[in-house]
């Protein structure tokens, strides 16, 4: 068994080799800053789309929390005008005066087309369609919040 002494003299083969200095990880190669820079223009493009989104629905939102205060506070035919009232003015925001200028029976025939049967403005009958043309309107409580929910989910949901 060799001793510590001749061990610690032995001479490795590879010894004159020079070996490189560590390769720094910055600054990164150039075609890394065209990838970051990519990344911060979509990153900003991703902001201003959905900040004029937020922007453009910012009536949606306006019509849904005045149908919200006031359906508790209208007596019955204000509470119809007040739905019939947002959803034309929704329509007008979204640049179909054509559809908002309709008849409201025909208003209300043509949006349920285009509505899920749970939420249709057919169920609510002849109530909500007639409602703002009677001089005397009496709605059940569940007849009021069945109105006011469709409507609510119309504006919420709507693309007119």
């Amino acid at each position: 068994m060799p001793d510590s002494q001749t061990q610690a003299t032995m001479s490795l083969p590879n010894e004159a080799y020079l070996l490189p200095e560590s390769i720094a990880m910055w600054p990164p190669a150039w075609w890394a800053w065209l990838i970051f820079a990519l990344l911060i223009l979509l990153i900003c493009a991703f902001v201003f789309y959905r900040y004029r989104r937020y922007k453009e629905r910012t009536y949606r939102r306006e019509a849904l929390n005045a149908v919200i205060k006031a359906s508790s506070d209208l007596p019955d035919k204000e509470c119809i005008l007040l739905c019939h009232e947002m959803i034309r003015r929704c329509l007008i925001s979204e640049n179909k005066i054509e559809m908002a200028a309709l008849p409201s029976s025909a208003l209300l025939e043509k949006i349920d087309l285009t509505m899920p049967k749970k939420y249709q403005f057919s169920l609510l009958g002849n109530t909500f369609f007639d409602g703002p043309y009677r001089s005397k309107v009496e709605l059940t409580p569940e007849q009021r919040s069945a109105m006011i929910k469709t409507t609510r989910y119309w504006i919420g949901k709507h693309h007119a």
